[in-house]
């Protein structure tokens, strides 16, 4: 499948948009289709992804400026350490190392369908299409999120303290986002 190439008559921002996608997509999904390796991490140096992206039509003159700009523009997505560049979240791909782990605040909150909501008393929360589940700091970021999907979402309550001091691990992904495996079903209100 071919990866999204810039449009000659976009705006500045609407190609850092567009660039933020692809970058995205490398990182978190498809790193192997433009040959890369990320480390356990889901780090690859910022030159390299370059390099890479260089090889996909229309970023023939992307330079590692161009990753370092986007990056600062975008560090809730992106994380730069020691010339190294990563995706903070939404990964498919393996990353063994997806954050700072942390201490989460007494609650965290993942918006979902209603009909979800009612399995997810019984279930718990798991990943679905990621490899990580996604909470956020606040009922109404959760929501937001959950709009991009859902016109009417509800919102699940996440006792993550109490999880965390039962042995549930949470890794810092950004200002207002959390990552961890598994939440069970005891730990959740909705």
């Amino acid at each position: 499948m071919p990866l999204p190439g810039p449009d000659r008559h976009n705006s500045r921002p609407q190609k850092l948009a567009r660039l933020s996608r692809l970058a995205a997509l490398v990182l978190r999904h498809r790193p192997d289709e433009v040959g890369i390796t990320l480390d356990s991490g889901g780090f690859v140096r910022v030159e390299a992804l370059a390099e890479a992206l260089n090889t996909q039509r229309g970023w023939e003159f992307l330079c590692a400026d161009d990753l370092l700009a986007l990056a600062a523009a975008d560090p809730r997505r992106y994380e730069l350490n020691d010339g190294r560049i990563r995706a903070r979240y939404g990964h498919t791909v393996t990353v063994e190392h997806p954050g700072e782990a942390a201490l989460p605040p007494e609650w965290l909150y993942l918006g979902t369908s209603a009909a979800d909501a009612a399995t997810l008393r019984e279930t718990g929360l798991r990943p679905r299409d990621r490899r990580l589940v996604h909470l956020s700091t606040t009922p109404q970021a959760a929501a937001e999120v959950a709009r991009r999907h859902l016109s009417d979402p509800v919102v699940v309550v996440v006792f993550s303290r109490r999880a965390h001091a039962a042995g549930v691990e949470f890794w810092r992904a950004g200002a207002s986002l959390f990552l961890t495996d598994e939440v069970p079903a005891r730990y959740l209100l909705s």
